[in-house]
């Protein structure tokens, strides 16, 4: 009996330690897409007979999804099982891999962008929600900094290998033969570390929703966390424009551009690892506005860089200091209204999808209307983005600034 128990305390402990690992791989899936057509766009847009700014747009439609979708969970994590929830996000994100791997028209890959939006959108918030669950306090800092470090590694990963791939054999395979069978990896890993015990689903009413809602959006400093989500997501878009600013004006390679997109996610992977540990140190307010500001005047000096070598390092600095505004805002937002933790970070992703659309949007309108000046774009992304450091300054606060996590 002794021996059984033991037995089976070991197998809990093998699987709390790989939780936040399968929980990490989830979030790297949840950002495949995203890199291979960022990396791809001169590549793709042919293909779809559009030009780089039109075929860009379809982020609008993968992060749109994401708006509604951060809005809908927000009611529909109150009522159903994490576990499943997550479960369905990986398997709508497979199904719009394959999708767009068949799409043969910009028609048909809007329609399977949907389905890559929604299940990128329902995985995140549900990451973000089971490291609230299940995670201690003084963890979670780190845990969200470890997320973001997930985003960049998709680039350092995916970028040079989308460049790779499509030199011998073009875009489409990289969708059936990485992101497809990762899909079906991160699928299975969920099946066996995430608990199957978890908060029981509460009974959805009106009532219910109003009161979560009006939690949220009545108090000023939950207000300011996620709005400031917006803004600082805007820089993060710099990413999807920067591959092609190398390869337009310094006439780069894919596999070139891919490795600068490396180098640059590298920087990423640093500021969410040391995100944890200068959140527990200096607090998460401090760390999201000073870092966001350094990001937005990267930003904004990046590409006005002669030489390639000091305009990449810029780039990763403006990255790196993207990653750790966001582990900070993250964190600060995770600690709201930890009765509706689920729900805040629900509406968070959703209004961090909106910032993502509004950089889309900009990004869109000036690559078409300004004859490709990505000196602009990055100014106003910048600009932008810098501007959620006065958002969290003035209206945001930490519930845990006098906490164990200082």
């Amino acid at each position: 009996m002794f021996v059984g128990n033991r037995t089976l305390e070991a197998d809990r402990s093998f699987r709390r330690v790989l939780l936040l690992p399968t929980l990490l791989l989830c979030v790297f899936l949840s950002y495949t897409f995203s890199v291979f057509i960022t990396t791809l766009l001169v590549d793709i847009a042919p293909a779809f007979k559009v030009s780089i700014g039109t075929i860009s747009l379809l982020g609008i439609i993968g992060n749109g999804m994401g708006i509604i979708m951060g809005l809908a969970m927000s009611a529909i994590t109150i009522r159903f099982k994490h576990k499943s929830l997550l479960l369905s996000g990986i398997a709508l994100y497979a199904v719009g891999d394959l999708g767009f791997f068949f799409a043969q028209n910009f028609a048909e890959a809007i329609a399977v962008s949907i389905f890559l939006g929604t299940g990128a959108a329902v995985v995140l918030i549900l990451v973000y929600t089971l490291i609230g669950e299940l995670l201690p306090l003084e963890k979670r800092g780190w845990a969200i900094g470890l997320v973001f470090s997930s985003f960049m590694a998709a680039f350092v990963v995916v970028a040079p290998l989308s460049g790779f791939i499509d030199s011998i054999a073009g875009w489409r395979p990289l969708l059936l033969w990485f992101i497809f069978p990762f899909s079906m990896v991160c699928l299975a890993l969920c099946l066996l570390f995430i608990p199957t015990k978890q908060p029981q689903p509460q009974l959805a009413t009106r009532s219910l929703y109003s009161q979560m809602f009006k939690t949220v959006f009545m108090k000023k400093s939950p207000t300011a966390c996620v709005v400031s989500a917006s803004f600082i997501a805007v820089i993060s878009v710099v990413s999807s424009y920067a591959v092609s600013f190398y390869r337009t004006v310094f006439s780069v390679s894919p596999m070139i551009g891919g490795v600068f997109a490396s180098i640059a996610a590298a920087g990423g992977i640093v500021g969410g690892a040391i995100g944890g540990r200068l959140i527990n140190r200096y607090g998460r307010k401090p760390i999201a506005v000073t870092a966001v500001l350094i990001s937005g005047v990267s930003c904004i000096l990046f590409t006005f860089i002669p030489v390639v070598a000091f305009s990449v390092a810029l780039w990763a600095l403006c990255v790196c200091t993207q990653t750790l505004s966001s582990a900070g805002q993250g964190s600060l937002s995770i600690e709201q209204i930890p009765e509706y933790r689920s729900s805040m970070m629900s509406i968070n992703v959703s209004f961090a999808n909106f910032g993502i659309v509004l950089g889309i949007i900009i990004g869109g309108l000036v690559l078409n209307l300004f004859c490709d000046n990505f000196h602009l774009l990055m100014v106003l992304l910048g600009a932008v983005g810098a501007s959620a450091a006065a958002i969290l300054l003035f209206f945001a606060r930490d519930p845990c600034a006098a906490g164990s996590t200082r």
